[in-house]
């Protein structure tokens, strides 16, 4: 573990365990948060720090936004996951003869993006985050943020360490394999298999490890990154068709409309991998996917190569991420009308 980790991890180690003994006294547990549209880091970490409390003896459940996705059900993590129903929603935090006293949130910089469990997340005064986003709004008091780290699962991977050094059992008996599984899911998502720049040593240092404790490398990146259903493969493809290319090739954008969601019979998740494919485009530096969640929302997807901020663009729209990688989420808007004026924004910039 590098220096600047060392710290962090230590002192959000220290806490989880003080913690879980104290919530051992009231037969309490903690309630993970990930951010809504899911990906491999947020569930990987929130599924991980879950595992990771219960095999410090301690309950804990991920407070999940929405269904996992299908091509995640191999990470075998559904006896992990909660889903709040309206009761919960509205205060009532006693529910399936659970008391939850505690929230800790991951990979996730602001509340809103945890969607309707942004209002139980916010019950807390006394919660927990671990973040590697540059910008992190959330007012969790206990926080370690760590920019320079590539995933939240690498983060959580260090914590995990510091458990095991500090209460004198082995890796293993703390990541166990299917923590294994989901923090490599993570780390090779949000690196996306260890091409992006936020790629360091101890990063391939760290998934070397994973896949010692049973994180299957080959198994987590077919299932992450090759696995197509037929309307994937329709949606994505007819997307990258629609494609356009602007400022003289260095701008690749597409409108993703409702209409071509139904004509595929796909869903509003299964174009992930439109925007990557995009930036990838040779003379590309900026790549923006718009697609119509519903009749009223349109939400952005960005990524970049070199120059171009994503993150900075992202908040223009009430968004956020990473220089390279970052969304948005907007209502009341026109899909057509906020790609003219995405255009115009980013030609400024290109």
């Amino acid at each position: 573990m590098k220096d600047r980790y060392f710290e962090g991890a230590s002192r959000m180690a220290k806490i989880i365990m003080e913690k879980v003994d104290d919530l051992k006294k009231t037969d309490g547990a903690f309630l993970v948060f990930p951010h809504k549209s899911v990906d491999g880091d947020c569930v990987g970490s929130s599924c991980a720090v879950v595992s990771l409390i219960r095999n410090l003896g301690g309950n804990a459940w991920v407070c999940m936004p929405e269904e996992l996705p299908t091509n995640m059900s191999f990470l075998g993590v559904e006896e992990l996951l909660f889903y709040p129903g309206e009761d919960f929603l509205k205060g009532d935090l006693k529910v399936y003869g659970k008391h939850y006293e505690t929230a800790f949130s991951v990979d996730c910089s602001e509340g809103h993006r945890m969607g309707d469990n942004c209002d139980i997340f916010e019950y807390y005064e006394d919660s927990l985050d671990i973040d590697h986003h540059e910008v992190t709004h959330l007012s969790a008091p206990l926080k370690w943020i760590e920019p320079g780290a590539s995933s939240a699962c690498e983060m959580v991977f260090y914590t995990a360490q510091m458990a095991a050094e500090y209460t004198g059992r082995t890796l293993s008996e703390i990541i166990d394999t299917r923590s294994a599984k989901c923090l490599l899911a993570g780390i090779v998502t949000d690196t996306g298999r260890f091409t992006y720049t936020n790629t360091k040593p101890e990063t391939l240092e760290s998934a070397g490890v994973l896949m010692e404790l049973g994180g299957n490398i080959t198994e987590v990146c077919y299932n992450l990154f090759d696995l197509k259903t037929p309307s994937e493969f329709a949606i994505s493809s007819a997307a990258c068709s629609a494609a356009k290319f602007y400022c003289g090739g260095k701008l690749a954008l597409v409108a993703v409309t409702a209409e071509m969601f139904e004509k595929c019979h796909a869903n509003h998740d299964e174009i992930s991998d439109v925007v990557s494919r995009l930036r990838d485009v040779g003379g590309v530096e900026f790549a923006c996917v718009l697609r119509e969640t519903d009749s009223n929302t349109v939400r952005g997807n960005l990524r970049s190569k070199t120059e171009f901020d994503c993150s900075v663009f992202a908040e223009k729209y009430g968004g956020g991420g990473h220089k390279r990688a970052a969304g948005f989420t907007v209502t009341g808007r026109d899909i057509n009308d906020l790609a003219d004026e995405i255009i115009r924004e980013a030609s400024k910039f290109l």
